[in-house]
C-alpha cells in the first residue's frame, strides 16, 4: 500500500523536516535517566526489522513523559509513534490503558492530530501498533506483564470516515 498524503504531510513537515544527521526530534532522543516502562513492538507484518520501542517516564499512576525509538520503520510508523508519544504525556495509566487499540473508534483522537482528509489505513494500522506498544510499556511502567500482540489487519486502500461501524 502507498503511503496515504494525510501520513506523507505529517511526516514531510514535522517529522523529515526537522531531522539530520547532527539532530534528531525531542520525541526521538533518548532519556537521560532510565525510563521507568519500556516496550517494543514489530511495527509492520514479517522481517522483524521495523522495531519500535516505546520508553516512559512515571510518576505513580501518571506518566509524565515518553519517547520512542524507530528501527528501519517506514514514514507511517514515525508519525503513528510521533502522535502516540505526545498524547501518552500527562495522561493516567488506566486512561492509557483503557482504549482499545483493536476498535478503530477509539483511534479518532490521533487520527484528529494528524490531519487531512478523511482516516487513511495506512495510520490506522501504525496507531494500532504504536497505541498496543505503549500500553505495554505503561503494563510495564507498573510492573505488569505485557501483552502478546494481537493479529492486527493489513493496511488497505480503506479511508475510515466517521460513519463506519467497523
Amino acid at each position: 500500500m502507498a503511503v496515504s498524503r494525510a501520513v506523507r504531510r505529517y511526516y514531510a513537515e514535522r517529522i523529515f523536516a526537522h531531522m539530520g544527521r547532527d539532530r534528531a526530534l525531542p520525541n526521538f532522543t533518548p532519556f537521560d535517566v532510565a525510563p521507568t516502562g519500556h516496550a517494543a513492538v514489530e511495527g509492520c507484518r514479517g522481517g522483524g526489522k521495523n522495531i519500535t520501542e516505546f520508553s516512559l517516564l512515571g510518576e505513580g499512576e501518571r506518566i509524565t513523559d515518553a519517547r520512542v525509538s524507530c528501527g528501519l520503520c517506514n514514514p507511517a510508523m514515525y508519525v503513528a509513534a510521533d502522535i502516540l508519544v505526545d498524547w501518552v504525556r500527562d495522561k493516567g495509566c488506566e486512561e492509557i490503558l483503557a482504549l482499545d487499540a483493536m476498535d478503530v473508534a477509539a483511534l479518532a483522537p490521533f487520527f484528529a492530530v494528524l490531519g487531512g482528509p478523511g482516516r487513511p489505513d495506512d495510520a490506522r494500522e501504525k496507531f494500532q501498533y504504536a497505541l498496543l506498544g505503549v500500553q505495554n510499556a505503561v503494563r510495564d511502567h507498573r510492573g505488569e506483564a505485557t501483552l502478546p500482540l494481537p493479529q492486527i489487519d493489513e493496511p488497505t486502500d480503506k479511508d475510515w470516515d466517521e460513519d463506519d461501524d467497523e
